[in-house]
């Protein structure tokens, strides 16, 4: 089984000017500090400046993908987890909940569709097994309501190897049509 901590959802827009993260993991089902919260949680200008950022639009995508290398770009987690560049853990999933039963069918279920462009990955403890450097055009639907499903290979849960999921979207945004 795997714990609530594993669904601490980390969303971060790092390498654009505005982040309007918001959903959660739905299916294995997110645990919260209080009630389920999907709500925008914080603005984070760019990690990676660069003139050519284009918002919620393909072009951030090359961009990132262009600064990857020259920044030592090792992973998602790697780069949303530095605290000296975000402080601390952002979201309102609980670390501590109750353990959530590992989904037979090869899938995770985000509580809405990825409406915005940019990288995303799912980790298992330490192993990833789930990156895309455009989430929105694999698994994203420009109609919200539509869930976003995602492969995932829970091999490594087998006989309680997994005890933490998280999830990381770098939904990629401008600000003032930017």
């Amino acid at each position: 089984m795997l714990t609530s901590a594993a669904f601490a959802v980390a969303f971060l827009a790092a390498s654009i000017p505005n982040v309007n993260s918001h959903g959660y993991m739905l299916i294995p089902e997110s645990q919260f500090k209080g009630s389920a919260n999907s709500a925008w949680i914080v603005q984070i200008p760019p990690v990676w400046p660069n003139d050519k950022w284009a918002g919620n639009k393909p072009g951030s995508v090359d961009v990132f993908k262009s600064l990857k290398a020259a920044n030592n770009f090792k992973d998602l987690k790697t780069l949303m987890d530095d605290t000296s560049v975000y402080g601390a853990d952002c979201g309102f999933t609980n670390p501590d909940g109750t353990p959530q039963p590992i989904p037979t069918d090869g899938k995770a279920t985000f509580s809405r569709a990825l409406v915005h462009h940019g990288p995303c990955g799912i980790w298992l403890d330490d192993k990833q097994v789930l990156y895309e450097d455009d989430c929105y055009v694999k698994y994203g639907n420009e109609n919200q309501d539509i869930k976003s499903v995602f492969p995932v290979d829970y091999s490594s849960c087998d006989n309680g190897g997994c005890k933490q999921m998280r999830f990381y979207w770098l939904a990629f945004q401008g600000i003032n049509g930017k």
